[in-house]
């Protein structure tokens, strides 16, 4: 172990930002998440040494106060600067079967953080014949997100080859900067802003924008859970043509083609959908380390558009999101279970598409020719733990190869090779917009992939689509033993559901849905409930329904008056 001793500007303590309460909040109920911690492995040159890589190290902690703080969790949390101390450096022979960045990581994971007790961050290195071979950073979300991992990198590349720049420089914007901003009332109605901006968003959402039947039947262990990835140099090649002719950032040619897909796949001409928003857009932000990132609503017109007016509506659409990027968590999680009881939904706010990148060179694209000559495009499946995200595209690398995935906790409804075809149906799109702009159907012929399509059974309720037969299964397993029956809709009104036997109002019987509604990515509540003395001889025929004695009825949701017979 090597001691990197740290000093500091101040030692102050203060309340949580928005991003650290929202990691906060999430660390809270999965504190052993693998996401909990993030990862990086710092290129270091030839001819480097541990020395080199402390003195780097030391300055990196000098400069930003979140990897010398500490942090209590609880709510409101606090966030206390430490003036001074010290962070191990692991030292490992790479002889000793730690010579790669990989096992560095594996032995920084291997307790988790004490984060009231000592900074978020742990650094490991490895040496062969005195010289570094590779050297890591593990760290706390709640101090650092990947943007915040872009600046530490770039400042390490800056330094350790360069050892006159290695001085901690003027003070910078420091997370308890951030929170103190974030008290002063112009922003606080910026963020109450952003929650209703994010409540309006999803009144309109679709709970599973991808919601379709299922195609096999679910796993023994629960539904399936896993990923698709896929490198694709040619999909790279291609990216830096269209960035050149749109003049928009790589990452959101990819945002374009995946609403393009989407949209094609669900026939929603509208796509929306929870998206991350970096939330580094003022300009002292850029080199700010911290944990900004938060979930946010992306809405996309796709329409008939054509490519390169797509690429340029997502653009718009990603900026219009950041302005609404940062919130009270405490707020939006309020708004959001007091919306999701209304509809009667059980949406998932994991973002469905979630890019790393973060480009910031200029395109240079090559001769065209060259992306039909690229190394061959690489897939590869991996089991995940269980989600109850039903579909996520997550976007890692745009140099040299497109480094994607597609994951799904549903395997039953998006099969393995599923995920791989909508990533293959990517790439292919992207490569045909490299040569020129496409129209509508120049987009679907790229694609080649065609709707959904969904049998008789299937409705669209509140701009979900919705399986009768799974919402069937859902009072089945919630009301149980109750005899219920859902309907297609009757006198009107969608999903409306008859329970004999059950709960004695309207409003037990929908919470008790909305309890057992969470990872049914084809099901909702019902929009009615009716409650009846007796079920019929027959309880798959409404005419016998119709004929029982009505105890209450109601739509089960808040501020409802539940009808009773007297």
């Amino acid at each position: 172990m090597v001691p990197l001793r740290f000093e500091g500007h101040r030692d102050a303590a203060g309340p949580l930002t928005a991003g650290q309460r929202n990691i906060a909040k999430w660390l809270r109920n999965a504190p052993l998440s693998p996401a909990a911690v993030l990862e990086h492995a710092f290129a270091v040159p030839a001819g480097t040494t541990v020395e080199d890589v402390a003195a780097c190290l030391r300055v990196l902690l000098c400069r930003h106060e979140g990897l010398r703080s500490t942090y209590r969790l609880d709510d409101p949390g606090e966030q206390r600067v430490l003036a001074a101390g010290s962070v191990p450096l692991l030292v490992r022979d790479a002889a000793d079967g730690a010579g790669d960045a990989r096992r560095l990581v594996a032995l920084c994971r291997a307790e988790p953080f004490d984060l009231a007790a000592g900074p978020p961050v742990r650094f490991a290195v490895a040496v062969a014949g005195g010289q570094v071979t590779a050297a890591v950073m593990v760290c706390s979300h709640i101090a650092v997100d990947f943007q915040a991992i872009a600046v530490l990198d770039a400042e390490f590349a800056g330094m350790v080859g360069d050892p006159a720049a290695r001085v901690p420089g003027e003070p910078r914007p420091q997370p308890l900067d951030r929170a103190e901003l974030e008290l002063r009332p112009a922003r606080r109605r910026r963020m109450d802003q952003a929650v209703r901006h994010w409540a309006r968003a999803l009144r309109a959402a679709p709970a599973h924008p991808y919601a379709k039947p299922r195609t096999g039947p679910p796993a023994a262990s629960g539904t399936g859970s896993g990923a698709y990835g896929m490198s694709s140099p040619a999909a790279a090649m291609a990216l830096e043509h269209v960035a050149a002719r749109t003049g928009a950032s790589r990452p959101a040619i990819v945002l374009a083609s995946f609403c393009a897909l989407l949209s094609r796949r669900t026939g929603d001409a509208t796509c929306t959908f929870v998206t991350l928003s970096a939330n580094r857009f003022e300009s002292d932000l850029l080199r700010y380390v911290g944990t900004l990132a938060q979930a946010t609503f992306l809405t996309v017109e796709v329409g008939e558009s054509g490519f390169d007016a797509l690429v340029r509506r997502c653009f718009g659409a990603v900026l219009q999101a950041g302005l609404h990027g940062t919130y009270d968590v405490q707020q939006q999680h309020e708004q959001s279970a007091r919306i999701a009881a209304e509809r009667g939904i059980a949406p998932t706010f994991e973002p469905m598409f979630n890019s790393i990148v973060m480009d910031t060179r200029a395109p240079a694209p090559g001769p065209l020719r060259d992306i039909a000559r690229a190394p061959a495009t690489e897939t590869s499946w991996v089991d995940l733990p269980a989600t109850d995200i039903l579909l996520r595209f997550d976007l890692g690398s745009v140099d040299g190869a497109l480094i994607a995935r597609c994951w799904t906790g549903d395997t039953s409804r998006v099969s393995p090779a599923e995920a791989e075809s909508l990533l293959l149906a990517l790439e292919r799109l992207i490569i045909a917009a490299a040569g020129g702009d496409l129209d509508h159907a120049g987009i679907v012929g790229a694609l080649g992939l065609p709707p959904i399509e969904r049998p008789a059974g299937w409705l669209h309720v509140d701009h979900c689509w919705v399986d009768v037969a799974e919402v069937q299964r859902l009072l089945d397993d919630a009301l149980a033993p109750a005899v219920c029956r859902v309907f297609a809709g009757v006198g009107g009104v969608p999903l409306t559901a008859y329970i004999a036997g059950g709960p004695d109002t309207a409003q037990e019987a929908h919470q008790r849905c909305l309890a057992a509604l969470r990872g049914r990515h084809a099901a909702m509540a019902p929009q009615r409930y009716v409650l009846c003395g007796q079920s019929p001889a027959d309880p798959d025929l409404l005419a016998g329904w119709q004929a029982a004695p009505v105890l209450a009825e109601g739509s089960g949701r808040a501020g409802d008056l539940a009808l009773s017979a007297v």
